[in-house]
């Protein structure tokens, strides 16, 4: 199941759907955003979301939005991975409108 920003779906529909040659070119430029582990629990069993954000503090802030459990758990950390590449502090780095972003929960060592 694949979570999409509120307000998407309506214009996608009023364009004629996904496929639709009448649609716009830029509503399908939504980042794809995926979650990893146990943070699907946090967000009723949905793991993947489809959100226009622009940066990965964009996206945490969109992300407690809709999953205020989610929220706590983006602020202690978590590891996020933008096209391939993952990192540790990347709350400034940009994320693209067709980028494929993955959030990795925190591992215990020891």
């Amino acid at each position: 199941m694949v979570e999409e920003h509120p307000g998407f779906a309506g214009v996608r529909r009023a364009l004629g759907g996904v496929g639709s040659p009448f649609r716009a070119p830029h509503i399908n430029r939504l980042a794809r955003i995926s979650l990893v582990g146990n943070l699907a629990q946090l967000t009723g069993g949905v793991a993947e979301f489809n959100l226009p954000a622009t940066s990965v503090k964009h996206l945490f802030q969109q992300l407690a939005e809709l999953h205020p459990l989610l929220g706590p758990h983006l602020r202690e950390g978590v590891a996020v991975a933008i096209d391939g590449t993952i990192y540790q502090d990347a709350l400034l780095e940009p994320i693209g409108p067709n980028s494929e972003v993955f959030i990795l929960p925190q591992i215990a060592g020891g």
